[in-house]
């Protein structure tokens, strides 16, 4: 039987967003309990204070998916509240204390522990991010700030944020960018584009596999490419792959993180530049991204 849209709404919303809480608040518990170790009084707050804020989300989930489930249309993403963010920001920044160890000493356990914490609470802040730049792209609320970007600069600082990942699986991370390469983009809108192709290709590929980035000038624009010899998608999903809630493996993607919503944002954003994305993929071969950006700007002229 189909799913209808409200049904993968609220899928995504309760499995998506509930999942990575559940930990949290495990390991909190943990912590908070002496057995496991003693803690100061501003580690004990500041654990305190994060599952103070993760209920509290998770409170603001559960209003949403009844929400959602007494619409008429669902069709739309017009449904997540500013709020929902807003427990986010110390959740993270108290991870981001404990886990300096300003607030005292971590033993082993504690360590292991509020990295759970951080590495959950951080899929959070993706997921939640997902959503929200899904629905801003509906609703046409993405502004653009285009600047001049160096290629070869902007691909150093991406290949040195995925370094641990990929030596993590043994994976051969490579780029070829064309010299004095130059493009007009929204900077931040590049970066999750890239970020979301490679964070995939990670995904896909196995052990001791090949992610290449490739970018070069082409008839008036930037061609970039993003090739991996991962699992590949099979032909028939090709048209489907940017479409909302679209996921070409959802036990195995959901069980790293996916929401679904990624690629709908890569294209928006590209799209929103006055670029494209094409895809060609074999099912077991790899998959190659391509994307054209303009090399010029109504603003700027021709990025040389």
């Amino acid at each position: 039987m189909a799913i209808s849209k409200r049904g993968q709404i609220i899928d995504l919303i309760s499995h998506e967003l509930k999942t990575p809480t559940v930990p949290i608040l495990g390991y909190c518990e943990m912590l908070l309990n002496p057995k496991f170790g003693k803690l100061t009084n501003d580690q004990y707050d500041a654990v305190k204070e994060i599952m103070k804020n993760i209920l509290e989300l998770q409170i603001l989930i559960e209003q949403i998916i009844e929400k959602q489930k007494r619409v008429e249309e669902a069709d739309s993403l017009d449904i997540l509240p500013r709020e929902l963010r807003t427990p986010l920001v110390p959740i993270l920044g108290y991870c981001e204390m404990l886990n300096s160890e300003k607030l005292g000493p971590l033993d082993d356990f504690q360590k292991e522990a509020l990295n759970e914490i951080q590495v959950n609470s951080n899929r959070l802040n993706v997921l939640i991010n997902d959503f929200w730049n899904a629905q801003e792209l509906e609703l046409g609320k993405i502004k653009y700030h285009l600047e001049l970007i160096d290629v070869t600069e902007f691909f150093n600082k991406i290949s040195n944020k995925f370094s641990n990942s990929v030596m993590e699986k043994k994976i051969s991370f490579s780029t070829n960018i064309e010299s004095n390469l130059n493009v007009y983009a929204d900077n931040s809108k590049l970066i999750q584009i890239f970020s979301n192709l490679i964070e995939n290709s990670i995904v896909f590929v196995p052990e001791n596999g090949k992610i290449i980035i490739e970018a070069k000038s082409q008839n008036g624009s930037i061609e970039f490419k993003v090739k991996d010899n991962g699992s590949g998608i099979p032909k028939e999903k090709h048209n489907e792959l940017f479409k909302k809630f679209h996921q070409i493996d959802t036990s195995h993607r959901r069980a790293h993180g996916g929401g679904g919503l990624g690629l709908v944002i890569v294209k928006g954003f590209i799209e929103g530049m006055n670029g494209k994305i094409s895809v060609e993929s074999e099912e077991g071969k790899g998959t190659t991204f391509t994307i054209n950006l303009p090399r010029k700007s109504k603003q700027y002229g021709i990025a040389h």
